[in-house]
């Protein structure tokens, strides 16, 4: 059995993906545990959701579509997540997937007044983020890759805002136990940032710190290595 399922959620810049990998790739490499361990579904193309029961950790990722594009398979993929996490099983929510759990629980994505965010972002925890195991180990100032247009505008019910920054004020959230989302890329690397940027045709710099790294592993450690 995979420990880990990758949720799909769409398919990046092919100039991207012909020299650093689509979605899924990033994780595979940034993810501290073997590609053994892990599973992908295409939700995207319509591919049907596995029992959400065998696996300890899910995550979805980020797309070039918009919770805004309201395609069948969004919400469903949503709740399906959602209810994995009251389940038992834990979630990582990143970009979209991060905006679309956003959605479900009540919020609102919307296109964000205050513009782009790309490239390498600060990012400041709040009270809870500093006391959450997502961020153990990691200053009260992350220094992380962005890369969204979209944003989800209020707080949802029942949710802790984690971490926030001028342009974003919900970059991160938990969700009971065991669902965490964040809007920035964890997995992205300085060299995916820069061709990104190039491609796109963006001014920014990016991240080499290793707060997106460290994220990940506490995911891995915190949640789904005790399953």
């Amino acid at each position: 059995m995979s420990n880990i399922l990758i949720v799909k959620t769409g398919t990046t810049d092919t100039e991207i993906v012909s020299t650093h990998g689509d979605y899924e790739d990033w994780f595979l490499r940034a993810l501290p545990v073997s590609k053994e361990r892990i599973s992908i579904v295409h939700a995207y193309k319509g591919e049907p959701l596995p029992n959400a029961n065998d696996y300890s950790g899910i995550l979805l990722t980020g797309s070039v579509l918009s919770v805004t594009d309201e395609e069948d398979w969004m919400l469903p993929l949503g709740r399906w997540a959602v209810s994995a996490a009251d389940n038992g099983t834990a979630v990582l929510a990143v970009c979209f997937g991060h905006q679309l759990i956003g959605e479900v629980l009540g919020g609102k994505v919307v296109e964000n007044e205050r513009g782009i965010e790309v490239g390498a972002v600060n990012v400041s925890l709040s009270e809870d983020g500093l006391i959450d195991p997502l961020f153990e180990g990691l200053p009260g100032e992350l220094d992380v890759n962005a890369s969204h247009g979209f944003v989800v505008s209020n707080s949802p019910s029942g949710v802790r805002v984690l971490a926030g920054n001028d342009n974003t004020y919900i970059q991160a959230f938990s969700y009971g136990d065991n669902l965490r989302a964040v809007q920035f890329h964890p997995e992205m690397t300085t060299g995916t940032m820069k061709r990104l940027l190039e491609v796109r045709g963006y001014q920014g710099r990016s991240s080499d710190s290793n707060h997106g790294a460290k994220i990940l592993q506490n995911w891995v450690n915190h949640w789904v290595g005790q399953k």
